[in-house]
C-alpha cells in the first residue's frame, strides 16, 4: 500500500519535544509571583539546564497517531527550525509529577484581562503581560511589527519581510515511501499508516538554507518501536477514567521513552512514564487539573506516545534575521521517531452520577437511589434519593 505523509503542525511537534533538544524546561509556579509589585498573574518559571550551551534548533519528526476506538493510523511527518532554541521553551508548572502548559492570565486593574489593542502573552521570565497588539493587514510573505518609526497614524505599526530560517530540502531513505520536503516543509494530507518500520535505519539529507538557517548535513538515525495500548485506551471503563484515586495506563514495554498526554479543557498536561515498566500511574490531581471547572459535560483526552530521539550536535548556520533575533552560531538537530494511541471520553452533565457507565439521576433512579447499584425494592420509588413507598 502507497503510504502519502501528513505534515503536522510544527507547534505540535516542537512543543512535544523541543525542550528535550534544548535542555529546557518549566518549573513549579513561584509563591508569589506578583512580589515585584506589578498588576500581571503569574506563571511558570522556565528555566535552562545549568549545562546548556547557547544553540539553533533544528526538529525533525516521522511518526504515526492512531485512534485506539478504529485503529486508524495517521503519520505525522514535521520539520521546523528555530534560529535559537530558548525560542521554543514554553511555561509550564508541575502537578502530580505531570508538566502542565500554563495560559496566561493578565489583569488591568481589578479586571482579568488586557485593554483594547493589547493581547496577553508571557514574558521571559514567564509572567502574564499585557502587550500592544500588532494588527495592521500586510502583503503575503510579510509581517506587522511594532517600530518606534512607524508613522503615528499607523499607530506604531509596520510591514517588513518574513523571515525564514531552515535548512533547506530535507530527503529521506529508509523511509516506506519516497519523501523529500521543501521549505516551508508542507505535504498532502492523505494515506495512513506510518512512514517508517520498526527499529529501521534511516537517513536525511538536508541541502542547506538559502539565506539563513542550517548548513547542510548528513545524518542517520534508528526508529523506535510501535506502541500498544495495554488495555487498549477505548476499553478503559468511564467511571475509571472519571473516577477517584490515579488511573492506571499501560502498554507493552519498551526500550525508548514514553509520554502521557493528558487535555481537557482546563489544559494540557505532559508526563514521562518509563518505558520499561509498561504502566503508569496518573495522578488525580492532574485530571482534576486538565478538567478545569466546566459546567457542562466534561470532556478528556488520553494519549499514550513512545519516542526515540537522536540529538545530532555540532552543526553550523549561518544568516541574519531581522527584528533583533539572535542566530546562534551552532545548531542541534533533534531527529524524532514516535508511536502514539489516543482516546476520547465524555463524563456525565452537571446533575448526574455515572453508575456502571450510565449517566443516571441518583434523586430519582430506582436502581442507583442515593447512590450506584442500590436499588429500591419491589414497590418502592426514588425521590430524594430515598426509596419510598
Amino acid at each position: 500500500m502507497r503510504i502519502q505523509p501528513l505534515l503536522v503542525l510544527a507547534l505540535i511537534a516542537t512543543t512535544t519535544v523541543a525542550c528535550a533538544a534544548s535542555g529546557t524546561r518549566g518549573t513549579e509556579l513561584a509563591a508569589d509571583p506578583n512580589a515585584d509589585g506589578g498588576t500581571e498573574e503569574g506563571g511558570a518559571q522556565a528555566v535552562d539546564e545549568p549545562d546548556e550551551t547557547p544553540h539553533a534548533l533544528g526538529t525533525i519528526t516521522l511518526g504515526e497517531t492512531r485512534s485506539s476506538s478504529t485503529g486508524a493510523s495517521m503519520p505525522i511527518i514535521s520539520a521546523a527550525f528555530v534560529p535559537d532554541a530558548k525560542l521554543a521553551k514554553s511555561c509550564t508548572r508541575t502537578v502530580g509529577g505531570c508538566a502542565i502548559a500554563d495560559v496566561p492570565k493578565c489583569m488591568t486593574g481589578t479586571v482579568q484581562g488586557c485593554a483594547a489593542g493589547e493581547v496577553c502573552s508571557f514574558d521571559d521570565a514567564c509572567k502574564a503581560k499585557c502587550i500592544k497588539s500588532c494588527t495592521r493587514a500586510c502583503a503575503a510573505g510579510e509581517e506587522c511589527f511594532l517600530s518606534a518609526t512607524a508613522p503615528a497614524a499607523d499607530d506604531g505599526m509596520a510591514c517588513r519581510k518574513r523571515d525564514r530560517f531552515d535548512a533547506g530540502a530535507l530527503a529521506f531513505a529508509g523511509t516506506t515511501m519516497a519523501l523529500t520536503l521543501f521549505p516551508p516543509y508542507s505535504v498532502s494530507p492523505e494515506g495512513n499508516g506510518a512512514p517508517f518500520l520498526a527499529k529501521s535505519e534511516i537517513r536525511v539529507q538536508a541541502s542547506g538554507a538559502s539565506k539563513a538557517g542550517f548548513e547542510k548535513f548528513d545524518e542517520k538515525f534508528t526508529t523506535t518501536t510501535f506502541l500498544e495500548a495495554d488495555p487498549p485506551l477505548y476499553d478503559l471503563p468511564r467511571s475509571e477514567v472519571f473516577g477517584s484515586g490515579p488511573l492506571t495506563l499501560g502498554w507493552l514495554p519498551g526500550e525508548d521513552t514514553v509520554t502521557i498526554t493528558v487535555a481537557g479543557p482546563g489544559g494540557v498536561a505532559k508526563c514521562d512514564a518509563e518505558d520499561g515498566s509498561g504502566s503508569y500511574k496518573l495522578s488525580r490531581d492532574v485530571i482534576r487539573e486538565v478538567l478545569g471547572t466546566t459546567t457542562t459535560a466534561p470532556s478528556l483526552s488520553l494519549s499514550i506516545a513512545r519516542e526515540r530521539h537522536d540529538l545530532k550536535k555540532g552543526k553550523k548556520t549561518f544568516g541574519t534575521l531581522s527584528g533583533g533575533q539572535t542566530v546562534q552560531p551552532v545548531g542541534w538537530i533533534d531527529l524524532v521517531t514516535t508511536s502514539s494511541e489516543s482516546h476520547s471520553y465524555a463524563s456525565c452533565t452537571a446533575g448526574l452520577t455515572m453508575c456502571a457507565e450510565q449517566c443516571v439521576n441518583t434523586t430519582s433512579d430506582s436502581r442507583n437511589c442515593g447512590s450506584c447499584g442500590n436499588i429500591c425494592p419491589s414497590g418502592y420509588y426514588c425521590s430524594v434519593s430515598l426509596c419510598r413507598l
